[in-house]
């Protein structure tokens, strides 16, 4: 199967997953990451809103708050090159409807982006569609988290999923594509 054929069917696979089985799903998801010394030791958080379907990230979010972790969002800024960057929240409440129906933080001149953040104390919590045992993954198909990590290579990653996007086979990956470093699902840590 190519990568689209790939996405469409563990996309589907996830979708059938009950809301309320989901919310459990999800809260097993962020036990695990909690635990996760790079977690622990992360003064800055880059997390994805999530949207439907997707681990939900708003516990994460408001985890992070809670410990006094700043917390950035991703912000499309060029949905043509699929560029984005992360903007800094207070609170979920700051997040509105953007691009792809995607809850974004709003930007403008006096918004703290993240730029140059330590590595160190940095971690990027990633979506994805479909992963590997390997850690290969396949996102939506415009790239935009591959390139954001291109640019910012050196951050520690970690993708988020629940155990039916794990594929049986090996995806193949290609030369833009960027691994995360671990992969948490609701029933293992797989690095």
């Amino acid at each position: 199967m190519d990568k689209r054929e790939l996405r469409t069917k563990y996309i589907a696979k996830r979708q059938t997953i009950p809301t309320e089985e989901k919310q459990e799903k999800s809260r097993k998801i962020l036990e695990r990451l909690v635990e996760l010394p790079e977690y622990q030791k992360a003064e800055n958080i880059l997390a994805y809103a999530s949207r439907k379907g997707e681990v939900i990230t708003d516990e994460i979010i408001l985890d992070a708050l809670s410990l006094g972790k700043n917390v950035f969002c991703p912000k499309v800024t060029d949905v043509e090159r699929s560029q984005m960057e992360f903007v800094r929240i207070n609170s979920l409440e700051e997040m509105s409807e953007g691009a792809f129906g995607i809850r974004e933080p709003q930007m403008n001149e006096s918004s703290d982006v993240a730029k140059e953040l330590d590595p160190e104390n940095t971690l990027v919590i990633m979506p994805g569609a479909v992963f590997d045992r390997q850690l290969n993954r396949i996102g939506y198909g415009a790239g935009f988290y591959d390139r954001y990590l291109k640019k910012y290579p050196f951050y520690k990653t970690v993708a988020l999923c629940f155990a039916c996007q794990i594929a049986d086979e090996v995806i193949e990956a290609d030369v833009n594509d960027v691994k995360p470093g671990m992969l948490v699902t609701e029933d293992e840590l797989i690095k």
